[in-house]
């Protein structure tokens, strides 16, 4: 029986998306912990990105369509994701959905889990609950007290695993959510973040002409009491965002890091040169990777270390399909 993460990922990925082409800091909520956009028509569409997108496809869209007989390929262009500290996850997809595939969407759920239809001014909702799972967790919760910082860290990235609220009832638009007042929020203001146009303490948010995935984390969220270098280094790095996109019908990667501390920007940038003066004059290494140190490129500007490179698309499935 399929578990309720995967029944959401189905969801997700077999709408059909609108023209969201990236994702802004002005669309994020004040507290986002972590964001995901990934542009599936924009992969398909450029000389750079069709290798990566094959690879997505053989390896992830047709066991989909072999599992659940949906053609990732036909339906899907974009899908944008993130979560905050007060409302916990959110998941907007935009563009038309066929009533067969909304009703074989909604019989997976209904099959695989408990799933309750509501109504919130007129507008229909989803609830979708793994009932076993809901009712260990909340045994859990109830043992391990309110007062656990670590627990809420994990339940940033996971919460969900076990209930999720969805819906259909905008034009264009597919919404998930981990609350209920979240949901109620989305409908209410057309599936925008209230309050988002303006706000302090965004996260950082790389953007380029033609993107293919952008990403971001608080690190703190992840850190850890370990006295170890790893922890050290989450602990001094306020941020870190992830941009991968199409230039020149080369795959472009930039990585920055913000970091509380520039001393320890510094250490961190003078670390990665190191390393890649050291394995660029490797003769064991493959030429391609060789070539892909070379391009490398560590800059560090106060406390921001930036690290950008281009890689030829051939290379990356190759790396990926090792």
């Amino acid at each position: 029986m399929a578990t309720l993460r995967n029944i959401l990922f189905v969801i997700i990925l077999c709408l059909p998306a609108g023209a969201r082409a990236q994702v802004s800091a002005e669309a994020l909520p004040a507290g986002t912990v972590w964001y995901l956009h990934a542009n599936l028509e924009q992969m398909r569409n450029s000389d750079s990105g069709r290798e990566l997108y094959r690879w997505l496809d053989g390896e992830i869209f047709m066991e989909i369509h072999d599992e659940v007989g949906i053609d990732i390929n036909r339906e899907t262009d974009s899908v944008t994701a993130f979560s905050d500290r007060d409302n916990g996850t959110v998941i907007l997809v935009e563009g038309r959905i066929s009533k067969e595939s909304r009703q074989k969407l909604l019989d997976i759920a209904e099959r695989d889990a408990t799933l309750d239809t509501l109504k919130h001014e007129g507008m229909t909702y989803y609830h979708v609950r793994d009932p076993v799972r809901h009712e260990h967790d909340e045994d859990d919760d109830e043992e391990a007290g309110e007062d656990n910082g670590s627990h809420h860290r994990h339940e940033l990235l996971v919460d969900l695993d076990d209930s999720a609220w969805f819906s259909f009832a905008l034009s264009r638009k597919l919404i998930i959510t981990s609350s209920e007042q979240q949901m109620w929020a989305m409908l209410d203001n057309g599936g925008r973040v209230a309050g988002s146009s303006s706000h302090s303490g965004a996260l950082f948010v790389l953007t380029a002409d033609r993107t293919f995935v952008q990403a971001g984390l608080r690190t703190g969220e992840l850190a850890d009491d370990d006295d170890d270098w790893d922890s050290n280094i989450l602990r001094n790095t306020e941020q870190a965002a992830l941009l991968i996109s199409d230039r020149e019908d080369l795959i472009a990667v930039q990585a920055q890091l913000v970091s509380s501390d520039p001393k320890m920007t510094e250490s961190i940038g003078g670390i990665v040169n190191g390393l890649i003066a050291l394995q660029a004059f490797n003769s064991e290494l493959d030429p391609d990777i060789r070539s892909l140190i070379q391009n490398t490129r560590i800059e560090v500007e106060g406390n921001v270390l930036s690290i950008n490179t281009v890689i030829e698309p051939g290379l990356v499935v190759s790396v990926l399909s090792d």
